[in-house]
């Protein structure tokens, strides 16, 4: 962006943002609706509240073969395999039409149905993209305004995910660089536009949060702040594991892949089938609400490692077998778990500071984008432990450099920042 576009551009390209953004939040309404009651009939109606060891590891493998067909007849194969890239930004390149689009969102619709230890967002991104690639087709816009309204689109998509305009803003402040030749507003105000009539659009459905974190947190103390730094510092290695196993996995679904998808699909159901046999309901899916479950029942310290390590191997397996779907969520699960588990140790550190410093810092260091993920958290929780999610969150990401600098990641650096790219067409 080698200049400074006029107000008419501007105005023209807010428009466009606002068009993407509320049919970004439709899209994803709608794909939630549906994931819920498909969940619903194949994991509850089918198989029961409490499955035999059979009947899950059948529905799981089935859930897997459905999902090798759809990446092999559907156009596009569901776009680039998630354990090939890092970040909340796609690549970029190949070409982008509705039918892709559609494609791409059916691809991980059965992914995330089929029980995928995985959030919506890496589903719903190719969608989102392709919906602000094919807006700018449409307007003629090219180059950095098709750029910005790619960004449109993620943001849009993150700010529903939270249902929070702001958390849809942050995906920019991390990849800023890009565009440095622009002022940062105007960088920025596509993105909070596009946000904003996506929360908007979500309300005028009467979408409720996928996530709701009923914590309450009255009382500050002191000590508090040291046991965020513990917390932040345990979790966010916990969250660290999804990226530091999924090549290794990843090195094991390659070589599946030279024979058929089919295969790598079937045998990673068959294998998410057998972990959640492991590990219980609360290991499927994205992680919330069971979290909350998991809080709820009180296990022995035990039963949460045994739950938190199965959680931390199920989505590196769902990414690594080409599952369509995001870290986000599981992460956030993972660092709760991990936060539970410090509570059971020191019962002394109160459950609601461990689980809430936990989950933010296992998001920070599994996205590699700390500003996105603690923005992020701050959709979910009271303001009052925003202090010390963040304090826990600034130690986690210590955490992560520490660990590149000392054992960096196999392949390169896994958490490069993403780069905001509109070739698409």
């Amino acid at each position: 962006m080698n200049q400074v576009p006029g107000r008419a551009a501007i105005a023209r390209l807010l428009a466009l943002a606002a068009v993407v953004g509320a049919a970004v939040g439709a899209v994803f309404h709608g794909f939630e609706e549906l994931l819920h009651h498909a969940q619903h009939a194949l994991w509850v109606d089918l198989i029961g509240e409490q499955p035999s060891a059979l009947a899950t590891i059948g529905l799981a493998t089935a859930g897997g073969a459905a999902l090798g067909l759809a990446l092999w007849l559907l156009p596009g194969h569901g776009g680039p395999h998630p354990a090939d890239h890092h970040g909340l930004l796609p690549a970029s390149g190949g070409r982008t039409t509705v039918t892709l689009v559609a494609a791409s969102l059916v691809v991980g619709f059965v992914g995330l149905a089929a029980g995928a230890s995985l959030g919506p967002e890496g589903a719903l991104m190719p969608g989102a993209v392709g919906l602000s690639v094919l807006a700018a087709r449409v307007a003629r816009a090219e180059g950095p305004a098709e750029q910005l309204l790619i960004a449109s689109g993620l943001g849009a998509l993150m700010a529903a995910m939270f249902h929070h305009p702001l958390a849809g803003a942050v995906v920019l402040l991390e990849v800023l660089p890009a565009f440095s030749a622009a002022p940062a507003i105007v960088v920025l105000l596509p993105t909070l536009t596009a946000s904003a009539f996506a929360v908007i659009t979500l309300q005028v459905f009467g979408a409720q949060p996928i996530i709701s974190l009923p914590f309450d947190y009255p009382t500050f103390r002191p000590v508090h702040l040291a046991w965020a730094v513990l917390v932040g510092v345990v979790a966010g290695a916990a969250g660290l594991l999804i990226d530091r196993l999924v090549p290794l996995l990843r090195r094991l679904t390659v070589r599946l892949d030279a024979r058929h998808v089919l295969v790598t699909t079937t045998l990673g159901g068959l294998v998410l089938g057998l972990l959640y046999v492991a590990g219980g309901v609360e290991t499927r899916f994205t992680g919330f609400p069971e979290l909350l479950f998991l809080m709820r029942d009180d296990p022995a310290l035990g039963t949460v490692i045994v739950v938190l390590l199965v959680k931390t191997v199920a989505t590196a397996w769902s990414l690594a077998a080409g599952y369509r779907g995001g870290r986000i969520f599981p992460a956030a699960f993972i660092g709760g778990a991990a936060g539970l588990a410090l509570h059971g140790v020191f019962p002394s550190l109160p459950m609601v500071v461990a689980v809430s410093v936990g989950l933010s810092a296992a998001m920070v260091t599994a996205v590699g984008m700390p500003v996105t993920a603690l923005l992020s958290s701050a959709a979910l929780l009271p303001s009052r432990l925003l202090p010390l999610a963040v304090l826990g969150g600034v130690a986690a990401h210590a955490v992560h450099l520490l660990a590149e600098q000392l054992a960096p990641p196999a392949g390169g650096a896994a958490h490069s920042e993403p780069a905001l790219d509109g070739q698409h067409g």
